[in-house]
């Protein structure tokens, strides 16, 4: 039997994954188990410059965007989730040293979370049916190219009538994680092939739909066990962060947690002081995917790519390779000298990336400003968003990895993603998952140079705990200087401006 300590870990992690691209909702949360012998808590951790009242404002907005977003029909709330427990309630969380809101995980909330996971994984069935309807649609009318006003009617009049015909339905809660009736056979025999695949197709889950889903009449539900596998719900969270981190090459601005993630990643590097000040997007040699990040940091002599002391330390402080050395694998060239990036198609890779991203930051939170004033626009709109917390990046123990581990490949990982075609493959967007089409990449909004000076987080007002990073001492490395990096098309790099709170 899994330990129920991992099982938690893991459904807290698809917690956070599954939150990510639902209209902003993010949050930082992890499991501890060291607050008492009975049971674990999960911890949202807060920045010291978030009042009381603002925190309890970023509660209550994730609650309202969660019922927005998995139970817009608040009738049924209770019937499919216990409202008394988190996330739909924190009167037994409490507040702790540190800035920790703690919520004992009992049963009910262990519920919730695997009410939410198999919530979601339905809604990307739907989804799947949705975008095959107006593929469908569109050859039916004999066209390709539609005016944008043709295709915005053509997707809502789909939308909506999806919407109509599969409908989330009350279920048994000692039986079942959801449900669902299906006005039309012909949709719900669709919607049980994709939401059978979608877990049949994970390399541990269960392979017998009779295992985990059940038709009575038009009803379709999600059996109660079917998240009781650890290596199931880890396999869930690694595919979730594998999409996450695969978007990172969305133009500044159109999904805004993805900025926040993407700036994350380098406030992580600079925490760990590594002082990155741009990075690259690259793609392997046969890929037309820029989903290879190279951090770029600035040396007495100008810009450089990494060494190969800077990319074991952060290797080390990481616990496994996420920096490998692509060069002769991209078209970047170093003079054998290597060029150390991450590959964001790597699974693996995106699932220890995005664990220590959660694991070392803080939510913050910045009045709205005006634009035209700089004054606060709203006394009571507070922006949120995630930062780094140097201190814990600095109690991070480095580790040593086996000679096996060592920072050289030749090529990408066999895990990287790539191999085939990438028609077929999913990918978050703002408000759903797509699929992956030759015209997602949108050459048009790569990022431009502005300010390679900057030196912190850029994440707003500067945190009390920042401090703690210029009491440390600065980890050294021998850096030899390289002019090569002018050679650069400025389309595919990215600068991190001191003012701002993201990369694009």
């Amino acid at each position: 039997m899994p330990n129920k300590s991992k099982i938690n870990r893991e459904l807290v992690k698809a917690f956070n994954s599954i939150l990510r691209f639902g209209d902003d909702v993010f949050t930082n949360c992890t499991v501890d188990g060291t607050f008492s012998s009975k049971e674990d808590h999960i911890v949202i951790l807060f920045d010291n410059n978030m009042t009381l009242d603002w925190r309890i404002k970023y509660l209550s907005s994730m609650k309202k965007k969660i019922i927005q977003r998995f139970c817009p029909d608040e009738s049924i709330l209770d019937d499919r989730f216990y409202t008394k427990f988190f996330p739909f309630n924190f009167d037994q969380g409490k507040l702790a040293e540190d800035n920790k809101f703690l919520v004992p995980i009992r049963k009910e909330v262990v519920f919730n979370l695997k009410f939410l996971l198999a919530s979601e994984i339905a809604r990307f069935a739907t989804d799947l049916i949705k975008e095959q309807k107006k593929e469908d649609k569109k050859l039916e009318l004999g066209c390709k190219d539609l005016s944008d006003e043709i295709e915005k009617e053509i997707e809502k009049e789909i939308e909506d009538y999806i919407d109509y015909n599969i409908i989330d339905k009350v279920f048994d809660k000692g039986s079942y994680l959801y449900g669902a009736e299906c006005v039309e056979s012909n949709l719900q025999s669709s919607f049980v092939k994709l939401l059978s695949s979608s877990i049949t197709g994970y390399e541990n889950g269960p392979k017998k739909t009779k295992d985990f889903l059940e038709e009575k009449g038009n009803c379709v539900y999600l059996k109660k066990g079917v998240f009781d596998d650890l290596k199931f719900v880890k396999d869930i969270v690694r595919h979730e962060e594998y999409l996450t981190c695969r978007c990172f090459d969305t133009p500044k601005g159109k999904v805004e947690v993805i900025d926040m993630l993407k700036f994350a990643v380098v406030d992580l590097f600079r925490k760990a002081n590594i002082s990155v000040v741009e990075t690259e997007r690259a793609s392997y040699s046969d890929s037309d995917e820029d989903s290879v990040l190279i951090p770029i940091v600035s040396g007495s002599n100008g810009d450089r790519y990494l060494t190969k002391e800077e990319a074991e330390h952060v290797n080390n402080i990481f616990g496994m390779v996420i920096l490998n050395n692509v060069e002769g694998h991209v078209s970047q060239k170093l003079d054998n000298q290597g060029v150390y990036a991450i590959d964001c198609a790597n699974p693996d890779i995106a699932y220890c990336l995005m664990d220590k991203i959660m694991k070392s930051s803080l939510i913050i939170g910045n009045k709205v400003k005006d634009k035209d004033t700089g004054k606060d626009k709203y006394e009571d709109k507070v922006e949120y968003k995630l930062s780094i917390d140097p201190a814990r990046v600095q109690a991070m123990k480095s580790q040593t990895l086996a000679p096996s581990e060592k920072v050289e490949i030749d090529g990408p990982s066999g895990d990287s993603g790539f191999g085939g075609s990438l028609k077929g493959r999913t990918i978050h967007a703002k408000n759903s998952r797509k699929l992956l089409g030759l015209n997602y990449y949108d050459e048009d909004a790569q990022r431009i140079k502005d300010d390679n000076s900057a030196k912190d987080s850029g994440l707003g007002a500067s945190s009390a705990r920042s401090s703690a990073r210029s009491n440390n001492p600065q980890t050294t490395f021998d850096q030899p200087s390289i002019s090569q990096l002018d050679q650069y098309s400025a389309k595919k790099r990215t600068s991190i401006s001191k003012n701002s709170c993201c990369i694009s």
